[in-house]
């Protein structure tokens, strides 16, 4: 039988598929620096990388802060307010894809005009208090300890150990502290202090670690790149294994004091969640917001990259709990028919054992 000749066609190059990059940096739209600013952001990022300590002296003005705090400087290492997705174009440059929705990923990036002449905080303290010109408090301790952990011994000789302690450690002072307070000034001189929390939360991403992008830029001036980490956007550790907890330290307290609680998320964060359930639908929002223990206020990015009101959402711990874990159990004779595929599959020996008899 004669042999059947191999298809020689080449095959088209593999087309390389869009990729999360920088979409602010030191608060300024990547689509609108110079080739030289690029450059010294990206030198300037690697050396904040490769610090031994985590100060930031050269750090440039936090245009977000500074609505608040004049002269504030941006305190993130690497400077990545938010990032997005490109696809390649020519000589390894990236291009925007349109209609992708802006990752926050630096929690003070929320601390800007949501309206024109309109702070947060301000759309907050409306919703909340009635208020339009609250009095803001940043970082108010919330816990207190009551004994000191000790780090573990097998930290000092086990990098990986160290690294997980560190973000336990993190993640107890985000916990013990409550991020931004709205307070009602006339309420200062009354028996009973008017005000709400404000929990701003942004998304860790997994994947290639940005320094490569750093190092990149601040090789020389240049146009935007196709990102060279692969990365994407980590809802799981920034919703169900974050927030999440913190939820459930900080609102029963501050529900029993009488106390409300905001959550602000961007867009992107949100449509990751399950459904939020709101309180009492047909009421009015002020009764819905009577009834509510947490207050969500959803922000998005418009295409000049200015943060916009979206949705609030009036809704109880609970609520927020499943809708932050994002999962839901399969159906009954879903799970048994899976369960019945596996088990009569043989290929999956690695799994299914009989007892011998």
């Amino acid at each position: 039988m004669p042999r059947v000749p191999r298809n020689t066609t080449p095959r088209p190059p593999r087309q390389a598929t869009p990729r999360y990059g920088i979409a602010e940096w030191f608060g300024k739209d990547m689509g609108t620096l110079t080739p030289e600013e690029r450059q010294v952001f990206g030198a300037l990022s690697v050396k904040q990388m490769e610090a031994s300590v985590r100060s930031l002296p050269d750090a440039p003005p936090c245009p977000f802060l500074e609505t608040l705090l004049p002269g504030a400087r941006c305190n993130k290492r690497g400077g990545v307010c938010s990032i997005r997705k490109y696809a390649p174009g020519e000589d390894k440059a990236g291009v925007f894809v349109p209609g992708d929705k802006i990752v926050t990923t630096c929690p003070t990036r929320f601390v800007a005009e949501v309206e024109d002449g309109k702070s947060l905080f301000s759309w907050i303290s409306e919703k909340m208090l009635d208020q339009p010109k609250p009095i803001i408090v940043k970082e108010t301790p919330f816990l207190r300890k009551i004994s000191d952990a000790r780090l573990p011994m097998e930290a000092a000789h086990d990098e990986d150990v160290a690294e997980d302690v560190v973000e336990e450690e993190e993640a107890e002072k985000k916990a013990g502290r409550i991020d931004w307070l709205v307070v009602n000034p006339p309420s200062m001189q009354a028996n009973e202090l008017e005000w709400a929390a404000v929990e701003t939360q942004a998304l860790y991403f997994s994947g290639g670690k940005m320094i490569t992008e750093f190092q990149a830029y601040a090789a020389a001036p240049t146009g935007i790149l196709f990102p060279l980490g692969k990365r994407r956007p980590d809802y799981r550790s920034s919703g169900p294994k974050r927030l999440s907890p913190q939820l459930d330290v900080k609102v029963p307290v501050l529900q029993a004091w009488g106390k409300k609680v905001a959550i602000v998320i961007d867009k992107f964060f949100f449509d990751n969640m399950n459904k939020l359930d709101d309180v009492y639908i047909r009421g009015d929002e002020r009764a819905r917001r009577d009834n509510a223990a947490i207050v969500w206020f959803i922000v998005d990015y418009d295409d000049a990259l200015r943060l916009r009101t979206a949705e609030i959402h009036y809704t109880t711990l609970d609520s927020s709990r499943r809708a932050l874990n994002a999962t839901e159990p399969l159906a009954k004779a879903d799970f048994t028919n899976n369960l019945k595929g596996v088990i009569n599959d043989p290929q999956r020996t690695n799994k299914v054992f009989k007892v011998s008899e």
